[in-house]
C-alpha cells in the first residue's frame, strides 16, 4: 500500500511539473507599418502559391539551467529567425509548420543550476512551407 501511494504521489508530481500549449494559427507583426505574416500548423482555404520550404534553427546554451542567453525559445525562433526568412522569400505566411524545441524537466534544470560549469544545450528548429496569397 505504501509503495502504491508513493508511486501515485510521484506520478502526480511529474504530471504537475509539465505543461503543454497548442496553438493552431498565429499572426506575427513584421516590420513596423508592414503586413502581418501568418503561421499555421495546418493548411489554409485561401488560394495561394507555395514559394518553397523554409527551415530555420537557432542554438545556444542555457546558463544555470534557466537563462537563455541566445533566445532559443519559440517566440524568438518565430520573430528573430523565421520572420526574416519569410520576408526574404516575399511570402505572406507559413503553412504546415512544425517545430522542435529543447525542453528540460525541472530536475534537469536544477542540476544545470548546480553544475553551472556545464550549460545545457538548447535549440529551436522551425520548418514549414512559405506561401503567397493570391488576391
Amino acid at each position: 500500500m505504501r509503495t502504491t501511494m508513493m508511486a501515485l504521489t510521484m506520478a502526480l508530481a511529474a504530471a504537475g511539473s509539465t505543461g503543454c500549449t497548442v496553438v493552431d494559427k498565429v499572426a506575427l507583426p513584421s516590420v513596423p507599418g508592414g503586413k502581418e505574416i501568418f503561421v499555421t500548423s495546418g493548411d489554409i482555404q485561401e488560394p495561394h502559391e507555395v514559394l518553397g520550404i523554409v527551415q530555420v534553427s537557432r542554438s545556444g546554451p542555457l546558463l544555470f539551467g534557466n537563462i537563455d542567453v541566445v533566445g532559443t525559445d519559440l517566440e524568438a525562433g518565430f520573430h528573430d529567425v523565421l520572420l526574416p526568412e519569410v520576408e526574404k522569400m516575399n511570402g505572406d505566411g507559413v503553412v504546415r509548420t512544425r517545430y522542435h524545441m529543447s525542453q528540460y524537466t525541472p530536475i534537469a534544470r536544477v542540476l544545470g543550476a548546480i553544475f553551472f560549469i556545464f550549460p545545457l544545450p538548447s535549440t529551436v528548429t522551425i520548418t514549414g512551407q512559405v506561401v503567397k496569397l493570391k488576391n
